[in-house]
């Protein structure tokens, strides 16, 4: 992996390319039935969802295996199998996680956890699958119906008892993969369980809690916070963080407090970081999804740099489109309207990005990262 990273990082230095990325994120369908209130696509707060043939979209297995081929010639270390819908609804999905590992890739799994079973949990452990993200939002039965109306409490029970089992097989087994990380996106329903999510991660075995930023679109505004409950969300993170310290529960609060937590009255976290950091993603990863369109990074739906059903990935990787994007977000702070158009105001890769900043820029970073920065 260091070689790896030693390439991308010179890369980046040269403005070539001289490796592939060193993550791709693989959305192998669209399909999700929980309707999380948060979504984009199926909170129940949207009037209009997207059509039938829309979210029945899914990869072709074939094009998946020869996409494997191409990532191994370009040596891509880890694939993250989630995106616009659960990858656990893809129906080869075991065999999809099986050719990755054989290829000698890290999976990493992200997915509601709502679909799982003994069978799937016993398999991705024996399969050896690297890390698994399980989006809750919620420490409580109660809580976990807020976010999801059309749930029934049975679906978190069964979640919790599928992650426990989990953790029994890493004992028994003595294997400290997957790393379990339960993600946490804070809203005005569950901010209140700040605390309860560690100690929720701590009965069924979790090895760290993602609090995550809120994304919103027009229609879940209103699940941002108030200033008052701002003020209260700052205390009970102290509490949490205490907790997690207490626990051995890795959180990571630290940098959310600094980067996410004031924007969760307003739905933007990071626009200003564009203006002092430039965004690398062009060199370090790549999305992919299920209908072929390959896009620079989880914010960029509407730039479509190739498409796998027509080009290999190589050649998109490679292509003089993919490059312009590249220049343009080196030096991202003079592109407004890539940061417009890119979502650059509620960034996921901002902590990737400020880590390289810090390798390549070590004196400016030290600088920066003493700001609080929104």
């Amino acid at each position: 992996m260091m070689i790896k990273k030693i390439k991308v990082a010179l890369g980046i230095i040269t403005r070539k390319v001289l490796t592939g990325p060193i993550e791709v994120s693989v959305d192998l369908t669209r399909k999700c039935t929980l309707d999380c209130l948060m979504c984009w696509w199926w909170s129940p707060l949207i009037k209009k969802h997207p059509s039938s043939e829309w979210a029945n979209q899914e990869m072709d297995y074939e094009l998946f295996r020869e996409l494997i081929e191409d990532f191994k010639k370009i040596q891509v270390k880890r694939i993250i199998l989630g995106g616009q819908g659960d990858p656990f609804l893809y129906p080869r999905i075991l065999d999809a996680v099986e050719i990755i590992k054989k290829a000698g890739m890290e999976v990493a799994l992200i997915t509601c956890g709502a679909y799982f079973n003994e069978k799937r949990i016993r398999t991705i452990f024996d399969l050896g699958v690297d890390s698994l993200d399980v989006s809750l939002q919620a420490a409580t039965a109660g809580t976990y119906l807020k976010i999801h109306p059309g749930q029934k409490e049975e679906t978190f029970k069964r979640i919790k008892n599928q992650l426990i089992l989990l953790t029994e097989l890493k004992k028994t087994f003595n294997q400290t993969v997957p790393k379990v990380r339960i993600i946490h996106v804070i809203c005005n329903l569950n901010y209140q369980e700040t605390v309860k999510i560690i100690e929720l991660a701590k009965e069924v075995g979790a090895d760290s809690i993602g609090f995550k930023r809120l994304d919103v679109i027009p229609e879940t505004r209103g699940l941002l916070l108030t200033k008052e409950q701002l003020a209260e969300l700052r205390d009970l993170l102290n509490e949490a963080e205490k907790k997690a310290m207490e626990l051995e529960i890795d959180t990571a609060i630290s940098t959310y407090r600094k980067y996410i937590l004031e924007g969760l009255t307003t739905g933007v976290y990071t626009t200003d970081f564009y203006s002092r950091i430039p965004c690398y993603v062009g060199w370090r990863s790549a999305r992919i999804l299920s209908d072929g369109n390959v896009i620079p990074c989880c914010g960029c739906y509407d730039l479509i740099l190739g498409n796998i059903f027509y080009s290999s990935f190589i050649t998109i990787w490679n292509s003089e489109k993919y490059h312009r994007f590249r220049q343009q977000a080196i030096g991202i702070n003079k592109e407004t309207l890539l940061q417009e158009g890119c979502k650059c105001y509620s960034c996921v890769d901002y902590g990737p990005n400020l880590g390289i900043y810090r390798k390549l820029h070590p004196i400016k970073a030290k600088k920066i990262s003493k700001e609080v920065i929104i």
